[in-house]
């Protein structure tokens, strides 16, 4: 069984469980930080009372999610209890001590392990694009004219002769009604059920949980949406499974999430024009002392 008490946990962006949600757990910046004492079930389930963790990276990745609540998860380094147990690929104890965070290297060396679903043709293209929107979801610019420009990009690219509108903050953006799912769904669900009939479900179990991340999180947020249908859009792209160019769903909006936009919804003006109005993350960027990546 080995060394059950070393392992790795995810987390949300703001240190809580990407599962179960709740309050947080961790500051996100307290380094060794040891969680709470709690009940420990040493019983024979994969999941259970306890606080769960994995063995490696890459299986705590695809049991927590890269982006569940539209931000890059923290996955960070473990050290149990002495009473630790491993069921299957599940290992929990009572108390876990964070003991560093993961590197942005190292992370992407997770996501290719896990791209390996994708078969052998696939996998480095997959795994590129994944780890693009995990850093993107990141906002680490605040560049308010990129976005605009980015946002442009993205309409013109979907063929939507639509409209820009600035709101002054999160706050505000959520007083707008939202009218229509326009923006992605058609192209979302075209993708997606082309993959289907071509049995990706059955072939690359990994895979779908990759691609319908944001799709299986409890309360997705528009950035997790956008990354999911990018990534359906693009993986049936690149069969020939659907006549859109692969980066349709991509262009413009990855770029405009990484510098910096929170949110956008579609609403209409005074004459029923399409208006995207859109925000900037109220978020302070992480001080990444990691890679970045230029991304597309």
């Amino acid at each position: 069984m080995g060394n059950v008490s070393a392992g790795v946990k995810v987390l949300t962006h703001d240190g809580r469980s990407p599962i179960r949600l709740g309050p947080s757990v961790w500051d996100g910046v307290t380094l060794p930080y040891t969680l709470p004492t709690v009940v420990l079930d040493t019983g024979p389930d994969l999941c259970a009372a306890g606080w769960n963790y994995s063995a490696t990276l890459s299986q705590a990745l695809l049991a927590g999610g890269l982006w569940a609540d539209g931000r890059p998860a923290r996955a960070v380094y473990v050290e149990a209890s002495p009473d630790a147990v491993e069921r299957g690929q599940r290992r929990r104890a009572s108390s876990l001590t964070i003991v560093r965070e993961a590197t942005d290297f190292e992370i992407e060396a997770a996501i290719y392990e896990l791209s390996a679903a994708f078969g052998p043709r696939h996998l480095g293209r997959m795994a590129d694009e994944q780890y693009a929107w995990w850093i993107a979801l990141g906002r680490r610019r605040k560049a308010p004219r990129a976005v605009e420009a980015a946002l442009k990009r993205a309409l013109a690219v979907r063929g939507f002769p639509w409209s820009l509108q600035q709101c002054t903050s999160e706050n505000e953006l959520s007083a707008v009604q939202d009218v229509s799912d326009a923006w992605d769904a058609g192209a979302t669900h075209g993708a997606w059920k082309a993959g289907t009939s071509h049995g990706l479900m059955e072939h690359a179990p990994e895979a779908r949980i990759v691609l319908i991340d944001a799709w299986r999180a409890r309360k997705a947020t528009g950035s997790a949406w956008d990354a999911r249908a990018a990534l359906t859009v693009y993986w049936a792209a690149v069969h020939g499974w659907v006549a859109l160019p692969a980066y349709l769903l991509t262009t413009g909006i990855r770029a405009a999430y990484a510098n910096g936009l929170g949110q956008i919804r579609l609403t209409l003006d005074a004459r029923g024009r399409g208006v995207l109005s859109w925000a900037m993350d109220g978020v302070a960027p992480r001080q990444d002392r990691m890679r970045r990546k230029t991304l597309a």
